[in-house]
């Protein structure tokens, strides 16, 4: 058997364009305030030592607008607030995460019953040869306008890690 090769997250910037990962980041921080509790603790804990703007003493008293391209820059180059930024995502998207999940499921594609930001935290798995669960994502993204068509996209991406950790378990 192959060794799987987990990238981190801060890989897929080379997968997003701008206008997408602008999404992506909107999505994280418009939603990181209503994050379970310990997903909130840790992306804040980013965010805290990640996020400086001169004239402003804490992350939190910074503008929406400024904190957005703040993250957006530091996305692009910091593995912690990557992985931060697309947990947050997957939490606020869990819904198009869940639709594609059971389309795998549907499909005898063995995506577990429990994928949430502490196991998809470490990255995803891309291969030279599609994964069916990015086939999946693809079939469904078809049907989709942008951003939600590139949603089910990075679900995909999502969910690809967990299927190399399901054989490890078996």
């Amino acid at each position: 058997m192959t060794e799987t090769n987990v990238l981190p997250w801060i890989e897929v910037n080379e997968m997003m364009d701008e206008e997408y990962r602008q999404q992506v980041v909107a999505d994280a921080l418009g939603y990181y305030p209503k994050a379970s509790p310990e997903l909130n603790k840790f992306a804040l804990a980013v965010f805290k030592n990640t996020i400086h703007v001169n004239g402003f003493r804490s992350f939190q008293s910074i503008p929406l607008h400024m904190v957005k391209m703040q993250v957006v820059k530091e996305f692009k180059v910091n593995t912690l607030l990557a992985e931060a930024v697309i947990c947050l995502w997957a939490e606020k998207q869990h819904e198009i995460i869940e639709t594609l999940a059971n389309a795998a499921r549907e499909a005898n594609i063995p995506v577990p019953a429990k994928w949430g930001w502490e196991e998809g935290r470490y990255g995803f798995v891309q291969s030279e040869d599609p994964q069916e669960i990015e086939k999946l994502a693809s079939a469904l993204s078809a049907e989709k306008t942008k951003p939600e068509a590139d949603h089910y996209i990075l679900a995909g991406l999502w969910l690809s890690h967990s299927l190399f950790v399901e054989k490890t378990q078996e």
